[in-house]
């Protein structure tokens, strides 16, 4: 799952203003903004981590000579060491961690849902979120179709990254 910074903050303001309509957590007007930035810090927390995981296990590749191939094995350990959810777990991962975040914070005066209720907002609006990733994914994928090289090598990587980071500065996600 990616998250774009440029998307971050639209997003937690849906999903504020949907638990508010739907009387799921009860916040006073003044600190609505708080709300906000609480729940954009676990976005923009779970972007750091998730990158850090990247470079390292990039890192460990390298140092250890193995092929692309062993990239995702290496990641969802290093993600299970931190304790934080990847791939097929990000999205259960981020919301939970929304939620937490709501039940801890000053500004938010009582959470009324249960956690399938909060989840039931929530998780559709980081979806709607995350299918930029995957339109950006077939666009870049379109756009390098013509490389000789096959997936997973270095040649075909850097330049999926290359037109990748164009295109999200393009588009204004990144």
């Amino acid at each position: 799952m990616r998250i774009y910074r440029g998307r971050i903050e639209p997003t937690v303001k849906q999903i504020v203003q949907a638990l508010i309509h739907e009387n799921l957590i009860e916040v006073v007007e003044a600190q609505v903004p708080e709300v906000y930035k609480d729940l954009e810090a676990v976005l923009f927390e779970y972007i750091r981590v998730t990158r850090e995981i990247e470079e390292r296990s990039k890192e460990i590749m390298d140092r250890q000579g193995l092929d692309h191939g062993q990239r995702g094995r290496i990641r969802r350990r290093l993600a299970q060491d931190k304790r934080v959810g990847i791939d097929d777990e990000a999205l259960d991962y981020v919301v939970g961690q929304m939620v937490e975040t709501l039940d801890n914070s000053n500004n938010v005066d009582e959470v009324f849902g249960e956690l399938h209720q909060l989840n039931r907002i929530i998780a559709p609006l980081i979806k709607e979120q995350m299918k930029d990733d995957d339109e950006l994914d077939l666009e870049v994928r379109s756009k390098i179709r013509h490389l000789d090289n096959k997936e997973g090598s270095v040649t075909w990587d850097v330049e999926y990254q290359r037109i990748k980071q164009d295109l999200e500065r393009l588009k204004k996600l990144e």
